[in-house]
């Protein structure tokens, strides 16, 4: 069985190595992602603090229309600091509108994956290979659970030898320092790993496997269509007004995204971090008819059922901001650890397929001697 299970660790880990190589470094680059592409494109994305003057999101949303004539803005991202400017998304072309919540000017206007932090994000989530790399990356996660796991029992020490499992033997030759690296490496990673390849590939594979999974544990699932707007004003109402009602709801909540009205809905749903929740971005919402701008339904996730309260804890337990500074950087090295592992993992099976090749060639090299001697 232990024969076995080497095998299996060995050639999954290198059938997936360069896969987990570039997750583990697009992981750990883009965990500080938006403090980086700030640094690089103040321009587009920091504006002058204004702290006390109301944001107009109507005004940045009628000039960003104006930018993109033909094309639908469909989502906002709001500003989550005094010094962030905000973000109007656009369909079809995933353009984004970059503008000043305060006053309404528009940056600049920039396709996710024209920046650094965007192409590697683009990558890491989706291979940059859409919906199919999504999913392709959810597998790959969960082989990187099984050579996790598969790792943490071959190497498991027996009684006594907890200090030998944790040591490296630096005087050795590179081989078993390599090995002895990687084997300690895996050892100390492993746990946070598979906890990072889990909720990754929960995240990749929610409609395939972590809905129904989550269904069927708890009786319920997270999804929830939005309400129908009853109204037939042709004139859509101001968001701004529909924000002030939004923090007069929750007072010490942050709202986070607006999802605009698509097409056939008369819908806008806006979006919160309450107190209390663990999500970056929070998962309440409250959502507005867009034409006379009434609430039509308040989803309070403090409040929500068990599916979605796990729900909850994918995003932050994978990107590491579950424990704010501390928990990012630990995310970092996590993304590090997994690179290490996939290319010391691959070094030491090119070092011992060469040994083996080195040692055959021995006797055919023997046997040509003596016949030069003949």
């Amino acid at each position: 069985m232990r024969k076995t299970l080497v095998l299996l660790h060995r050639y999954l880990g290198l059938a997936l190595g360069l896969f987990l190589l570039g997750s583990g470094l697009t992981g750990s680059a883009i965990v500080f992602s938006k403090a980086i592409d700030s640094y690089f494109n103040p321009e587009l994305l920091t504006v002058a603090p204004r702290p006390g003057e109301p944001l107009q999101v109507d005004e940045f949303l009628r000039n960003a229309k104006e930018r993109l004539p033909g094309e639908t803005p469909t989502f906002i991202y709001m500003p989550l600091a005094p010094h962030e400017a905000a973000q109007v998304l656009f369909q079809p072309s995933g353009m984004r509108v970059h503008a000043d919540p305060h006053t309404g000017k528009v940056l600049g206007l920039r396709h996710p994956s024209d920046s650094v932090t965007g192409w590697l994000i683009d990558f890491h989530v989706h291979l940059l290979a859409g919906k199919t790399g999504k999913q392709i990356q959810g597998w790959i996660g969960l082989g990187a659970i099984l050579i996790s796991l598969v790792g943490i029992y071959l190497w498991w020490p027996n009684t006594g030898k907890w200090k030998q499992a944790f040591s490296i033997k630096w005087e050795a030759g590179a081989f078993r320092v390599w090995f002895d690296a990687h084997r300690v490496s895996g050892a100390l990673a492993a746990a946070l790993i598979v906890l990072t390849a889990l909720t990754g590939s929960a995240l990749a594979l929610y409609d395939l496997l972590t809905e129904p999974l989550l269904i069927k544990a708890t009786g319920s699932g997270t999804r929830q269509p939005a309400p129908k707007a009853a109204s037939i004003s042709t004139e859509p109402a101001s968001i701004d007004a529909m924000l002030r009602q939004a923090q007069a709801s929750f007072p010490d909540g942050q709202i986070t995204r607006l999802t605009l009205p698509a097409k056939g809905s008369s819908v806008v749903g806006v979006r919160m971090r309450l107190n209390g929740e663990i999500h970056q971005f929070g998962r309440s919402f409250i959502w507005f008819d867009k034409h006379d701008g009434q609430i039509l339904r308040v989803d309070n996730a403090l409040k929500a059922n068990r599916a979605v309260q796990i729900q909850s804890w994918l995003f932050p337990l994978h990107t590491g901001m579950y424990g704010g500074l501390f928990t990012q950087w630990l995310q970092l090295l996590v993304g590090l650890g997994l690179a290490f592992l996939s290319i010391s993992g691959g070094w030491l099976w090119f070092r011992k397929l060469r040994a083996k090749a080195i040692a055959a060639s021995r006797p055919a090299r023997a046997r040509e001697s003596a016949a030069g001697q003949m």
